[in-house]
């Protein structure tokens, strides 16, 4: 939706080296892949790639260049996802009350502005077309559920003592907040926007 075509054929080229099978890819012609690339290495004012023997390999300057293209076809393909068109619909959460209100609510903010049309209220388990279930994470912070759509930061400090310093200190615990939608509202467009506009949120 918002992405450079350049920027496609970039990746398709460094990915297949060669412009011939990154126009098969594409579905255009050869002389267009040069064409696409040769903009980009005018705009960037480097050399993206060497050219040797009948392959195409990155160059240093390219390899650098490949990072950035990554970030901003994730950031086009989330501004795609957030954006898309969603029919009107009502989604019933199940939650306890303090997990819907002061975590999941606050977290849609964005979302619900964008999508006014989409109604979200507090159900009972058996009436959810999603719920919010809360499990412990592993040990290491950096490793994550693929189901987990946020993670919370639970800290418990004991009391200071006046003049002791050292007893103030942070305990730290980790806890996936897990999105689990019924089967009937899995399908649904409105699911796959609420999911991937969470997950972006991690």
């Amino acid at each position: 939706m918002f992405e450079d075509f350049r920027l496609k054929v970039f990746v398709a080229v460094a990915e297949e080296g060669s412009f011939t099978k990154a126009a098969a890819r594409l579905g255009v012609t050869q002389p267009a892949i040069s064409q696409n690339v040769a903009d980009l290495e005018k705009m960037t004012g480097v050399k993206l790639f060497s050219r040797l023997r009948g392959e195409v390999q990155l160059t240093p300057q390219g390899e650098v260049f490949m990072k950035y293209v990554h970030n901003i076809l994730d950031a086009c393909s989330s501004a795609g996802n957030m954006f898309s068109s969603v029919t009107p619909a009502k989604v019933r959460v199940s939650a306890t009350e303090e997990v819907f209100r002061y975590v999941f609510m606050p977290a849609l903010e964005t979302f619900l502005k964008v999508h006014p049309d989409v109604v979200v209220e507090r159900a009972l388990f058996e009436d959810a077309d999603l719920r919010l279930v809360l499990e412990k994470a592993p040990e290491s912070p950096f490793e994550q559920n693929p189901d987990a759509v946020l993670r919370l930061r639970m800290s418990v400090s004991p009391a200071m003592k006046m003049g002791d310093f050292a007893a103030t200190h942070e305990k730290i615990t980790y806890f996936d907040l897990l999105f689990q939608p019924s089967a009937a509202f899995a399908c649904t467009k409105a699911c796959r926007l609420m999911k991937n506009y969470l997950a972006s949120l991690l």
